[in-house]
């Protein structure tokens, strides 16, 4: 049995709800604003634009949606993210421990 779903209950749980509406929200900014259906470094990019500054006009819905998404993520308890494996299908879903420590390490990869 899934372990979302509540056995009472044939409806799936809030946090699977979140967990899937945090995925679409991913993949529908990454679509809109990008034409792509998961941009590369879509999960960096919506985590880090919740705590930019002074966003510009046409930053400023990716700031919204940062912080929506970021929202989400606590009640789902976890992000999605694009493995860095050459047959990944889809986006996964993680902890957010194991996101924080994924971000640690793709940030540290980027300034060597």
């Amino acid at each position: 049995m899934d372990p979302d779903l509540d056995p009472t209950d044939s409806l799936p749980s809030r946090l699977a709800l979140a967990r899937e509406l945090l995925r679409y929200k991913m993949a529908d900014y990454s679509q809109d604003g990008f034409c792509a259906s998961w941009l590369i470094d879509l999960e960096i990019e919506l985590w880090e634009a919740a705590e930019w500054e002074a966003p510009g006009e046409r930053d400023a819905c990716t700031v919204a949606t940062s912080k929506e998404c970021r929202r989400l993520a606590e009640v789902a308890g976890g992000w999605w993210v694009w493995p860095d494996t050459p047959k990944a299908a889809g986006p996964v879903f993680i902890s957010l421990a194991e996101w924080h420590q994924e971000l640690a390490k793709r940030t540290a990869a980027k300034h060597l």
